[in-house]
């Protein structure tokens, strides 16, 4: 039998292998640098996801303090396996059943932040739990509405593009920014439409300002998270209006009350005003005490008057509540009035303030 000297298919196989490997060896040397490093990109074996899987909580909370534990637990997983590990991500929520808005809001922010951080160079996926428990089927529902799913590039559901949401998750909205500089009253105005229709029209001057305070001094000083500078100043924010209620929550990932307080007021003068609150605690002592201040203050710029106008106003609308979270306190009122002031063994690294009041009450205490 013979064969051809030139290609073919009647080539010998052996023949064949020589030849190719002898192209690949050339294509190689013109590929390869000074230090011996191969250049030749065909010739590297592609890399592969290097997913580290963390385990959502059950119950995503900061009241209780077991709930809170787990959750600012699953919050530090994220940014040290994205920003200083460098892993690719599988966030587990296969055994979640409850999502708590403030608690939820924090997780949102904590990896929305470790994402801007990095990038966006790493891959994320979620494990969303079971369809077959309404429980499920809901936690996988808000994760789609308030945007979670589309910041880490995953394609919902299929399910979820036929099919109406529960009527616990359709009110939610979710919204950021990094503006500090706008008057008070227009920091909202690039997200209408996006946030609940009420937020619009009333307590808008006091939630601006609570937001263009809170930037102006969460962020004056590193945040002390392990996880390297990053000079972006940012907010987070969540709003639900359902059967006549507003619901609120907005936080910073900044150094706190207790760390900011200091910074911008006498400490002779915390010291004396903290002598009388004696809340308990020295972070609880701080958030009583910037409430004090900022109600008396003479209207200054970045004073701190944000965060009580929008104590105060809630604190005399009827039916409404609110309460702070910051450092390792929890400051609120009890029906009754009385003061409800709680310590964790756990930090917030940031500032979280939640309120509810009527819908009538928000369009007409702005």
């Amino acid at each position: 039998m013979r064969f051809r000297k030139y290609g073919g298919t009647d080539v010998p196989p052996g023949v064949r292998r020589r030849r190719f490997r002898r192209r690949v060896r050339e294509r190689e040397k013109r590929h390869i640098g000074r230090d011996g490093e191969r250049r030749w990109q065909m010739a590297r074996p592609k890399s592969q996801p290097d997913f580290v899987r963390i385990l959502a909580p059950v119950h995503v909370s900061l009241l209780s303090a077991e709930n809170r534990a787990t959750t600012l637990a699953f919050c530090r997983k994220i940014r040290e396996r994205l920003t200083i590990s460098g892993n690719d991500l599988l966030l587990d929520f296969s055994r979640t059943n409850q999502l708590q808005a403030t608690g939820m809001l924090a997780v949102m922010a904590e990896l929305d932040r470790s994402v801007r951080m990095t990038g966006g160079k790493r891959l994320i996926r979620c494990k969303l739990p079971s369809r077959h428990t309404e429980e499920g089927m809901i936690v996988g529902q808000v994760l789609d509405q308030i945007g979670m799913l589309e910041l880490i590039g995953q394609d919902p559901p299929i399910e979820h593009a036929n099919e109406s949401f529960h009527e616990s998750v359709r009110p939610w909205r979710y919204a950021t920014g990094t503006r500090i500089d706008e008057k008070p009253g227009s920091v909202l105005e690039e997200h209408e439409g996006r946030i609940s229709e009420a937020v619009m029209k009333g307590m808008q001057k006091g939630l601006a300002e609570a937001i263009v305070n809170s930037l102006h001094h969460a962020y004056a000083q590193p945040r002390r998270d392990g996880c390297g500078a990053f000079k972006e100043r940012r907010w987070w924010m969540f709003t639900h209006e359902t059967n006549g209620m507003l619901s609120v929550i907005v936080c910073d990932l900044g150094i706190g009350i207790p760390r900011s307080l200091p910074l911008n007021w006498p400490r002779k003068l915390l010291s004396v005003i903290g002598e009388v609150i004696d809340g308990g605690s020295p972070d609880v002592t701080a958030i009583r005490t910037a409430l004090i201040l900022g109600k008396s203050s003479t209207g200054n710029a970045h004073r701190g008057r944000g965060l009580p106008q929008v104590w105060e106003a809630t604190q005399e609308a009827e039916n409404s509540s609110v309460g702070i979270y910051s450092d390792r306190a929890y400051v609120s009122t009890a029906e009754n009035g009385d003061p409800i002031n709680v310590n964790y063994r756990d930090r917030f690294l940031g500032t979280l303030v939640w309120w509810r009041v009527p819908i009538e009450a928000a369009v007409t205490d702005g």
